[in-house]
């Protein structure tokens, strides 16, 4: 047993990776790295920049099929509104690579801010395109650019370099015995990993130096490609001595676990960074926000970033897309709603209806909290705050949601779930990185009295509300949760189960009633 926990340990512990710990409240370090004593002498201290970041993989071949747009003059932008036809005849592209070439035509549109049809296209491209897209364009125009912008390009072009780093491990080559496996260890994929994490380091750094957006993107991607590390190493093979004894197999994986922890400690953190970011601006929807929070609760799955995802609430109509702002606003990720739409009013519901597909930036929010808002004004901005609150764990939006959808009397029936959902959730973590680093226990997340109130009730939110009660309840067990706590878990399920209509929710709620009352079986 002792041997597979040294074996084990040897795939990080020959490398040496000492890796720093990183704050959620701050940018991800670099790590610093040794050679291992023995095996394929591995260069210790690289010349320069330059040689860390060569091992990072080319921009993919697809690429091309975007760097040879080139920019042209639109002979439709005379103004604004022009302008903004434009973008909204480009962002309604269902395929990418025309779409691309639409945004290419705005970049020398004057009445376009200056880089900002470029942005756009590094955002639409393909994630590992960002840099090939960029170039140099942001550096030889640094004076001229938004200084906002100017960071969102330089994160844009590191986030996409890290997206190409940590993705193919060195492979070995039957037989797999202790001393080849050894020998694997030692050299090849040693040096691999510590080409890889001095590369994902400089880059972390540069990031670390930016400000906003920019810092976010580079912050999140980051995470994933330390995290991506987990995966990398638990694929390389192990002796077949150990392959073919179970005992000896789980203790390996269990010290190899132990062993890469620093690793997905950074990334995890590196990528809390990454997401507060995202959530102060206003992100809603985002991919790699949902790539960077698929990850965390795969690796991290007693702490389940996704957990809320799991809520059922009413779904939203639909959005109407009549005007031009309206189908743009759908489109446009939210850092660059205002360099797009410019001074919206956001108090208009049908605007703010759409912005809710992507995100609601802060500043628009702030006109929000000095406008006089409408009851479906009031009732989209409270969804608002709750989808955020959802998404990143944000404890103070549940509060603010409830507070403005109780504020008045608005005959929007859904507010009142709203309400009783937010209440629910209010005495919760902060934010992710509290409920993450366990800084908070979620047995208490709130008050369940109006939620449950509302599932003794007759109106069609009863069901979800039933529902929803039961997970947040669950959410809250421990390993000190009795056989009573799961049957009275099971019944809560079954009863939400017979409510709801739905059948795919429906079966959901079974499957959670089978599972509680199968625990507190177990636990008997």
């Amino acid at each position: 047993m002792r041997q597979s926990l040294c074996f084990a340990l040897l795939i990080l512990g020959c490398a040496e990776m000492k890796v720093a710990s990183v704050s959620p409240q701050s940018a991800p370090p670099a790590a610093s790295t040794t050679a291992p004593t023995s095996g394929t002498p591995l260069q210790t201290k690289p010349d320069s920049e330059q040689q860390v970041l060569a091992v990072v993989p080319p921009a993919p071949a697809e690429c091309s099929g975007y760097t040879q747009h080139t920019a042209t003059a639109s002979a439709g932008c005379g103004d604004k509104s022009e302008a903004l036809v434009a973008f909204d005849k480009a962002l309604s592209e269902n395929d990418a690579l025309t779409r691309d070439a639409g945004l290419a035509q705005l970049a020398n549109c004057k009445v376009v801010e200056l880089g900002l049809s470029l942005a756009l296209r590094a955002e639409y491209a393909p994630p590992a395109c960002g840099d090939a897209l960029i170039g140099e364009f942001a550096d030889a125009n640094k004076s001229k650019l938004n200084p906002a912008l100017y960071d969102a390009f330089i994160g844009l072009k590191l986030a996409a370099a890290l997206t190409r780093l940590v993705r193919t491990a060195p492979q070995m080559e039957k037989p797999y015995s202790k001393e080849r496996v050894d020998a694997f260890v030692k050299g090849v994929m040693a040096q691999w990993a510590f080409e890889q994490a001095n590369a994902i380091s400089a880059l972390s750094l540069r990031g670390a130096r930016l400000s906003g957006y920019g810092k976010g993107l580079v912050a999140v991607e980051a995470g994933m490609a330390d995290m991506r590390f987990v995966n990398a190493f638990r694929q390389v093979a192990i002796p077949d001595e150990f392959a073919s004894d179970p005992e000896l197999t789980e203790a390996y994986y269990s010290a190899l676990d132990q062993g890469l922890e620093p690793r997905k400690a950074r990334g995890r953190d590196a990528a809390l960074v990454g997401l507060r970011i995202f959530s102060d601006i206003g992100v809603l929807v985002d991919a790699r926000v949902d790539r960077a929070r698929e990850l965390l609760s795969k690796l991290f799955n007693g702490r389940r970033i996704d957990a809320f995802d799991d809520l059922l609430v009413p779904a939203l109509p639909a959005p109407e897309l009549n005007g031009i702002e309206q189908r743009v606003a759908t489109k446009l990720p939210t850092f660059y709603v205002e360099f797009v739409l410019g001074s919206v009013d956001p108090s208009n519901a049908t605007l703010l209806r759409a912005l809710l597909e992507r995100g609601l930036p802060t500043t628009l929010r702030g006109k929000l909290e000095r406008s006089v808002l409408s009851a479906e004004s009031r009732h989209l901005y409270a969804r608002a705050l709750f989808e955020r609150g959802r998404i990143y764990w944000r404890a103070s939006d549940f509060s603010a949601a409830a507070s403005i959808a109780v504020t008045r009397k608005t005959g929007i029936v859904e507010n009142t779930f709203i309400v009783a959902l937010s209440h629910a959730l209010e005495k919760g973590p902060p934010d992710a990185a509290a409920m993450m680093l366990g800084r908070t226990q979620l047995n208490e997340l709130g008050d369940l009295s109006q939620l449950e109130s509302l599932a003794e009730g007759k109106t069609p939110l009863a069901a979800l509300a039933a529902y929803d009660a039961a997970l947040i309840r669950q959410l809250g067990s421990s390993e000190d949760s009795n056989a009573d706590f799961f049957k009275d878990l099971a019944r809560r399920y079954e009863r939400a189960a017979n409510l709801l209509k739905d059948p795919l929710q429906k079966r959901l709620a079974k499957q959670r009633a089978a599972a509680a009352a199968e625990t507190a079986k177990q636990l008997h």
